[in-house]
């Protein structure tokens, strides 16, 4: 196995430790274990927990960051792509990092590093967002000053619910959580309800 390929096999094998025990929890040996090698190979390519754990959150970042890439390339409205974007994202789609970022989220108060990495993260999310509303306000079709600062609250909104859910332990049904969102949207960017939302046929 190349040394690109063993990273990348350690990292998946620590954000599944991270879901499972937590950010703070989980120690090297445990990702060791789980991998069924050294706790040396480990420290080999990563040194301390601390690398290892900004390395994971990275890897899955860019993950994720690649499939809303991905989404907006599709050839459909900015409304549908945005949409398309918000739906995968939500705590209710099917984005698989949401225990990751909501614990990563916790210890990032108390970590500079951490800290820093969430909102280099953040930040890249957030322009995906503003530039499908720029593009929809150029189009005409959304109505917004300043399409960062609706992109903020936008995906603020969807933060705040995956606390809830993650957190609190509120279930959201996926129909009721998508009609808050598109409200949202469509509050934000000056639209109707129904431009967001697929006509049959």
């Amino acid at each position: 196995m190349s040394a690109q390929a063993r990273r990348v096999e350690v990292l998946e094998a620590t954000l599944k430790k991270i879901r499972e025990k937590g950010m703070t929890a989980m120690r090297i040996t445990d990702v060791a274990s789980a991998m069924d090698v050294s706790p040396a190979l480990i420290i080999y390519h990563f040194e301390t927990k601390e690398n290892l754990l900004v390395e994971a959150l990275k890897h899955a970042a860019e993950r994720d960051l690649l499939k809303l890439h991905r989404i907006m390339r599709e050839t459909t409205s900015p409304a549908a792509r945005l949409m398309a974007a918000l739906d995968w994202y939500a705590p209710t789609g099917p984005a698989r990092g949401w225990q990751v970022w909501v614990d990563g989220w916790s210890a990032a108060m108390r970590d500079m590093t951490l800290s820093k990495v969430f909102s280099d993260l953040q930040d890249q999310w957030t322009d995906v967002i503003a530039r499908v509303i720029d593009e929809g306000v150029a189009e005409g079709v959304f109505h917004t000053d300043d399409a960062h600062d609706a992109a903020t609250r936008i995906t603020s909104l969807l933060d705040g619910l995956a606390v809830r859910m993650l957190v609190h332990k509120v279930e959201f049904k996926r129909g009721v959580l998508r009609g808050w969102l598109v409200r949202q949207v469509a509050w934000e960017l000056g639209v109707e309800e129904s431009d967001l939302v697929p006509q049959p046929g």
